[in-house]
C-alpha cells in the first residue's frame, strides 16, 4: 500500500465504516528519514504532490496522545520499534507541526468521511451501538425488542388485511341465524 492510498470503506451495516491507512514502522531512524523526505518534497520542482508531508500531517491529526498510538498499533497502521507509545505520539506531534499538506491529498477519502460523519442516522446508530453493545444482556434486549416490534407489525398487517376464509362464512351464518 502506498502513501497515496488512504481509503474510506463503509461496512455492510450502514452506520459503521473503516479508514485504511498505509502502515509505517517507527524506529530510531524514522524522524530523520521523514524530515529529509519532507525537505526533499519542499525543495523539488514537483512540490505540489507532497505525499509524505500530507501523510505525516494526516497521522499528526490522528495522534495526540499515547492512546491514539495504541489504537493505530492495534489497527496495524503503526509498528512501534521506537520504545514507548508516548515517544511515538511526541514524534508525530513535533514533525507534524507547521506542515502544509497538499490540499488535494486524500480529498476523496476526506469527503466520504465528512459525508458519513454528517449523516445523523449514522451518528445515532453508532451512539446506540457504543452505549449498549458492550453489555451483552442489553444488546440481547435490543435485539428482542426489535424482533417483537417487527412481529407485532406483521401480526397487525395480517389481522387487518387477511384474506377471506371458510371461518368468515361460518361466523356470518351464526350471526344471521342466532342473533349474535
Amino acid at each position: 500500500m502506498h502513501l497515496t492510498e488512504v481509503r474510506f470503506l463503509k461496512r455492510w451495516w450502514l452506520f459503521s465504516a473503516d479508514v485504511e491507512l498505509p502502515p509505517i514502522i517507527v524506529d530510531d531512524s524514522t524522524k530523520p528519514m521523514l524530515l529529509n523526505l519532507i525537505a526533499h518534497e519542499m525543495c523539488s520542482d514537483d512540490g505540489h504532490e507532497a505525499w509524505v508531508t500530507s501523510y505525516i500531517r494526516l497521522l499528526d491529526s490522528l495522534i495526540d496522545h499515547l492512546e491514539d498510538v495504541k489504537s493505530l498499533r492495534k489497527a496495524g497502521v503503526l509498528e512501534n520499534s521506537l520504545g514507548s507509545d508516548k515517544e511515538v505520539a511526541k514524534l508525530f506531534n513535533e514533525i507534524g507541526t507547521d506542515l502544509v499538506p497538499n490540499i488535494l491529498a486524500y480529498s476523496e477519502a476526506k469527503h466520504k468521511i465528512q459525508e458519513h460523519y454528517e449523516n445523523s442516522t449514522n451518528t445515532r446508530l453508532s451512539e446506540l451501538k457504543h452505549e449498549y453493545t458492550h453489555i451483552s444482556w442489553a444488546f440481547l434486549a435490543i435485539v428482542g425488542a426489535v424482533m417483537a416490534l417487527f412481529l407485532s407489525g406483521v401480526q397487525t398487517y395480517f389481522t387487518v388485511w387477511s384474506p377471506k376464509g371458510e371461518c368468515d362464512e361460518l361466523c356470518m351464518f351464526l350471526k344471521m341465524n342466532h342473533h349474535l
